[in-house]
C-alpha cells in the first residue's frame, strides 16, 4: 500500500498496518515527513503523487489537506487503486458524489475515513441500539469539542479554501456519521452557527437540530461541536423507548472511554445502571483498518463509505445555506 500525506493522521495509518501488511511508498510535500515514516514502517520516500502510483499499490491511504482528497482520490482511482480517504473526502457533497461515479468505473472501492465508528464503545452503542432491544431510537444528544492551541487561526483548518469550512467540518463531520449510522439519514432541521474566539472565516462553533419537521414522532437529533471547548470533551446520548445509552471520551486528552446503558422499568423510576469500560489504548485506527482490509477480500459492506460521507456533506451545506455569512464563504469558493 501506498501513503499520500505523512503528517499526524497518515502516521496513524502506517501504524495501524498489521504484519502483513506492506508499505510500498510514501510521500509528502515536506519531504522530511515522507523519509521519517518510511524509515519507521519501511518502503521508498517518493517525490510526488506519480511516483507512488508508479510503484503499483493495491491500495492508497490519502491523508492531505482537504481540499486535496478528491483530486489524489481520483487519481488514485484511475491508477487502479483501492483507497482509504480520510474525512471530509472532499470540499462538497458534489466532489464525493464524482468520486462515486469514478469508484464505480474503476470498479475500485474507497472507503472514507471515519474511525470514530470503530471505537470500541461506539461499536458496543450501534450493536446495542441496533438490536432493538432497548425499543426505537426517538432521539439523540451529542456534543464534541477541543479548545485549539496558539496559533490555531493560522493554521489550514481556518482557511476555507483548503478546509471547506471550520468547526462543522472538523468534528461536525463525525457526530453527522455517527448520527446517520445510529439513526439513519436524518434532515436537517435548522443549524446556528457563529465564529465566538477565533479569527478565521470559518465557524468556530455550529449546532444543529436533524429530523423531520412534519412529523410528530420520527426520530431526530441535536448536535453542538466547537473550537471554544477549553477542556476537551466527547459525548453521544441516545434514548431509546426503554433505556438511555451514553458514551462519553475517546481516551487521551478526552477521557477514557465508557458506555453507560440506563435501563427503565415498568415502573419507571430510577433506572438500573449497567456501565462498561475500555481502557486507555485507541484502537480504532487499526480496528477501521481491519475493516477495510476484510471487506476488500470479501466484498464485504464498508461502514463509513462515500454514500456516508455524501450525507454528511449534504446536512454541512444545507446548515451553511441557512447561515448568510458562512453561505457567502462557500459560495466564494465554488467561483
Amino acid at each position: 500500500m501506498g501513503i499520500i500525506g505523512c503528517g499526524l493522521i497518515g502516521r496513524k495509518r502506517a501504524e495501524a498496518l498489521s504484519p502483513d501488511d506492506v508499505l510500498v511508498a510514501a510521500t509528502d510535500p515536506l519531504g522530511d515527513r515522507a523519509r521519517a515514516l518510511v524509515a519507521d514502517h519501511g518502503g521508498r520516500a517518493c517525490d510526488g503523487i506519480d511516483e507512488v502510483l508508479a510503484l503499483g499499490p493495491d491500495v492508497v491511504v490519502v491523508a492531505t489537506t482537504h481540499d486535496q482528497l478528491a483530486p489524489v482520490t481520483r487519481r488514485a482511482l484511475e491508477a487502479g487503486c483501492h483507497v482509504l480517504v480520510e474525512k471530509p473526502g472532499g470540499l462538497s457533497g458534489e466532489e464525493i458524489a464524482g468520486l462515486r461515479r469514478v469508484a464505480e468505473r474503476a470498479r475500485r472501492r474507497v472507503k472514507v475515513g471515519f474511525n470514530h465508528r470503530f471505537h470500541p464503545a461506539l461499536t458496543d452503542l450501534a450493536s446495542e441500539v441496533h438490536s432493538g432491544a432497548h425499543g426505537p431510537l426517538m432521539h439523540l444528544r451529542a456534543r464534541y469539542g477541543h479548545g485549539g492551541r496558539p496559533g490555531y487561526d493560522r493554521e489550514w483548518r481556518a482557511q476555507p479554501d483548503r478546509s471547506g469550512g471550520g468547526e462543522l467540518i472538523d468534528q461536525g463531520m463525525h457526530l453527522l456519521d455517527l448520527t446517520h449510522w445510529l439513526a439513519g439519514p436524518l434532515p436537517l432541521h435548522s443549524a446556528l452557527l457563529r465564529t465566538h474566539f477565533w479569527d478565521t472565516p470559518v465557524e468556530d462553533n455550529a449546532a444543529l437540530i436533524l429530523g423531520d419537521r412534519t412529523s410528530r414522532d420520527a426520530p431526530w437529533a441535536m448536535l453542538h461541536v466547537t473550537w471554544t471547548e477549553w477542556k476537551n470533551m466527547f459525548s453521544v446520548e441516545v434514548y431509546c423507548r426503554t433505556a438511555k445509552l451514553e458514551v462519553e471520551g475517546l481516551v487521551r486528552s478526552y477521557g477514557p472511554q465508557r458506555l453507560r446503558i440506563y435501563r427503565m422499568s415498568e415502573e419507571l423510576g430510577p433506572p438500573a445502571l449497567e456501565e462498561r469500560t475500555y481502557g486507555e489504548a485507541d484502537s480504532s485506527w487499526s480496528a477501521e483498518w481491519e475493516h477495510f482490509v476484510a471487506a476488500l477480500g470479501s466484498d464485504g459492506r464498508l461502514l463509513g463509505d462515500l454514500a456516508d460521507a455524501q450525507y454528511a456533506w449534504e446536512r454541512v451545506q444545507d446548515a451553511y445555506r441557512t447561515s448568510p455569512p458562512y453561505a457567502s464563504m462557500r459560495a466564494a469558493l465554488s467561483r
